[in-house]
C-alpha cells in the first residue's frame, strides 16, 4: 500500500514539474543586423585607385551587439541582448564604404587596404560614435567618424571629423538600423566633396 502510494506521489511531482517547464517562456532568438547598402551620385572619377583600410576604434564599438544610451544617462552606454551586427563594426563600416565609393565611380578601382600597394589614394577611419541615442519617446542615431585621406606618397590630403544624427522610425533594431544607412549615406556624401573641393582648388 505504501509503495502505490509513493508511485502515485511520483508521479504526480513529476507532472507537476513537467507542467512547469513547459510553462516557462521561450529563450530569445538572436537577430543579426546588416547595414543597408548605401547608393552615391556620382562624382567623376577622381583617383585611379582607393585604398580603404579597416576602421579602428576602441572599447564597445569594436564589439558585434548594438549599442544604445538612455535619455535619463546620456553617459552610460550599453549592450543590446539578442541584437548583433553580422561583422565588427570597424569592418562592417569599412566593406559598407567600399561599396558605396565603388559606387559614386570615384575612382577606377576601390578596395580593401594593401600596405603592398602604394599606387593610389588611401582612406582610413576611426569611430568614436555609432550608437542609439534618446531611447524612449524620441529614437534616434548617432554617427561620428573621423576619415582621412592620404595620397600615393602618404601625404595627408585631409582629416575631418563627420558626425549625423538620425531619426529612426521607431525603437526597433531594424529601424535603428534603416537610420544607420541613412545617416551614413550623408556623411559619405560630405566626405566626397570634400575630395572634390581638394581637386578643384
Amino acid at each position: 500500500m505504501h509503495t502505490i502510494t509513493r508511485n502515485i506521489l511520483f508521479l504526480t511531482l513529476s507532472t507537476i514539474v513537467v507542467a512547469s517547464c513547459s510553462l516557462q517562456p521561450p529563450v530569445p532568438e538572436d537577430h543579426f543586423y546588416r547595414l543597408p547598402a548605401v547608393k552615391l551620385n556620382n562624382t567623376g572619377n577622381l583617383s585611379n585607385n582607393l585604398f580603404v583600410k579597416r576602421f579602428v576604434t576602441d572599447g564597445l564599438h569594436s564589439e558585434r551587439p548594438l549599442l544604445f544610451s538612455e535619455n535619463s544617462q546620456p553617459l552610460s552606454l550599453k549592450q543590446y541582448h539578442y541584437h548583433f551586427w553580422v561583422d565588427a563594426p570597424p569592418r562592417l563600416l569599412q566593406e559598407n564604404l567600399i561599396s558605396a565609393l565603388r559606387s559614386s565611380g570615384i575612382a577606377k578601382t576601390v578596395s580593401n587596404y594593401n600596405p603592398a600597394k602604394r599606387d593610389g589614394h588611401t582612406l582610413s577611419g576611426k569611430i568614436r560614435r555609432f550608437e542609439q541615442v534618446a531611447r524612449g519617446k524620441e529614437n534616434k542615431v548617432i554617427i561620428e567618424l573621423e576619415l582621412r585621406l592620404d595620397d600615393k606618397q602618404g601625404n595627408i590630403l585631409f582629416v575631418n571629423d563627420y558626425q549625423q544624427e538620425q531619426s529612426a522610425g521607431s525603437a526597433t533594431p531594424h529601424d535603428l538600423v534603416v537610420a544607420f544607412g541613412t545617416g551614413l549615406t550623408k556623411i559619405y556624401s560630405e566626405l566626397l566633396k570634400d575630395w572634390q573641393m581638394i581637386k578643384t582648388k
